[in-house]
């Protein structure tokens, strides 16, 4: 397969924090030149540096990256190597006065099967093909969405639950007495030409709902400008924000689906060249989840914001 990225585009924001604990990768706005993987990170617990687990967790898998050749496919089992030496270092990171940081984490990339894409905690994932919608959306590994799906809480009520914000996946430090969970990891094959990936903290959730996102995303404006009207509805949302944005410029390979090329290639795309092995939409999470009591003894997110 053979997957030409237009201009991806960034933005990360304050918000109504004071501080900020979300963390990217690449970390810049507009980046050039960069390996075609992309992760956000929204760090837990304000008083307990969730800057740090951020950032340690973007860099980790910024190391242990490096050199992969993604003209191969790009195996769940590369993908849990490079969370695992996360973990360590978020063991090496942890000190007395961070030892309950922690992050959570949504990281996408691009090889020769297609995408590879995976989530801890309610940092979310979506894919958009503009005139067929959400082709697909992370779930969130939350408490009030497990109480949603065990049919105990109506999405209705959910909206505005007082334990929104408790999450039940996130990486901590291993060694501090946290566990060791496991990411939920998607193999997409099913990427046209036109669609976008996009990835973002829930700060800018606050404020753009799903419909918004496809609207915009399906507009005619130019990539650019869909980055900064996102931007601009959740500059102020009451948490910090960031997002990436990932368009989707051409797909060539056995049995790839036509698809509209995006008009904004003023910037010249960066391609990557794939030899294409077919593989499916596939959750391929191999830990049961831990028990909805533990979770919940386990961390509470920004409860002590």
């Amino acid at each position: 397969m053979k997957i030409t990225l237009n201009q991806p585009y960034s933005f990360t924001q304050l918000g109504g924090r004071a501080n900020q604990e979300d963390a990217r990768f690449p970390d810049e706005d507009r980046p050039q030149g960069c390996a075609p993987f992309f992760l956000v990170c929204d760090g837990v617990g304000g008083s307990e540096k969730g800057e740090v687990a951020s950032h340690t967790v973007c860099a980790a898998f910024a190391k242990a990256l490096v050199g992969t050749d993604w003209s191969e496919d790009f195996s769940t089992e590369a993908f849990q190597a490079a969370l695992g030496y996360a973990y360590k270092q978020m063991d090496k990171a942890s000190t007395p006065e961070n030892a309950g940081m922690a992050t959570t984490l949504t990281f996408v990339c691009f090889h020769a099967g297609g995408c590879l894409a995976a989530h801890m905690g309610d940092s979310r994932i979506y894919q958009v093909r503009p005139g067929a919608g959400i082709l697909y959306r992370s779930d969130d590994h939350s408490l009030v969405n497990a109480l949603v799906h065990s049919g105990n809480l109506t999405p209705e009520a959910a909206e505005n639950h007082p334990n929104s914000n408790v999450i039940t996946r996130y990486i901590a430090a291993p060694g501090a007495g946290g566990e060791r969970l496991e990411a939920t990891v998607m193999r997409i094959d099913d990427i046209c030409a036109g669609d976008y990936f996009f990835l973002c903290s829930d700060g800018v959730l606050e404020r753009v709902s799903d419909e918004q996102l496809v609207d915009i995303l399906s507009s005619p404006d130019s990539d650019e400008e869909k980055a900064a009207r996102l931007a601009d509805m959740s500059r102020d949302s009451n948490d910090n924000n960031t997002a990436y944005l990932i368009p989707i410029a051409a797909v060539e390979g056995d049995d790839v689906s036509d698809g509209n090329v995006t008009d904004d290639t003023s910037e010249g795309p960066s391609t990557l060249n794939f030899s294409r092995r077919p593989t499916q939409a596939l959750d391929v999470s191999s830990a049961s989840d831990v028990s909805l009591g533990s979770r919940v003894k386990g961390f509470f997110k920004k409860l002590f914001r």
